[in-house]
């Protein structure tokens, strides 16, 4: 009977004892490095592109790329030439996706555009030297009102897929730059042409 007895006790103190020595492992918070981390500030604000996931999300249609109905990697396709920009693809994603200013400038282009829908024109200064980017498939009804914007600063929201806001176009957005002045194609027919723009994926201008 006292055998029982004092194998039961050291089963209660054994436990006991465990419990102390792991209490405070139990009532720690588990460590998450990645707790207060979002795409948003990630793939935005840090790094200052035009949209989270940019150099990742560069599929389908690169700058420089030559485009036609044939050999398009979007089908069907309605565009040829050569691309002025990049595409950044969203069509996975139903939520917003805004994309941001990645320089301090103005605004001098925010309206709906035959081939992008919803676009915005931003106008940089870089080593004295004009920058205008284009901002193309966005919701029109989210484009910021204000004309001057600073780096980082949130424009609008990528529009619907395949509906007005995007001119019936897949979710993505088209980002492209030119230099000394706005210039509105996505695509033109002679590569020579193509020195106007730069490469937004190339470029250390901005980011």
């Amino acid at each position: 009977m006292k055998k029982k007895w004092l194998i039961g006790f050291l089963l209660i103190a054994g436990v006991l004892v465990y419990f102390l020595i792991n209490k405070e492992d139990i009532n720690k918070k588990p460590e998450n490095k990645n707790e207060n981390v979002s795409v948003e500030t990630t793939g935005i604000l840090e790094n200052i592109y035009p949209i989270a996931g940019f150099k990742e999300r560069i599929t389908k249609k690169s700058f420089g790329d030559f485009i036609s109905p044939k050999n398009s990697p979007v089908q069907p396709e309605r565009f040829a030439g050569f691309h002025t920009g990049v595409d950044i693809e969203y069509g996975d994603v139903e939520g917003d996706v805004w994309v941001v200013a990645v320089c301090d400038g103005e605004i001098v282009l925010r309206r709906w555009v035959s081939g992008y829908g919803g676009a915005i024109g931003l106008k940089c200064q870089i080593n004295n030297i004009d920058y205008y980017l284009v901002y193309g498939h966005l919701s029109t009804n989210s484009i910021i009102e204000k004309t001057k914007v600073t780096k980082g600063e949130k424009l609008a929201i990528l529009g619907k897929g395949f509906s007005q806001e995007t001119d019936y176009e897949r979710k993505h957005l088209h980002f492209g730059i030119s230099q000394n002045s706005l210039d509105l194609r996505g695509y033109v027919q002679n590569k020579n042409e193509l020195g106007k723009w730069i490469d937004p994926l190339t470029t250390e201008l901005f980011y």
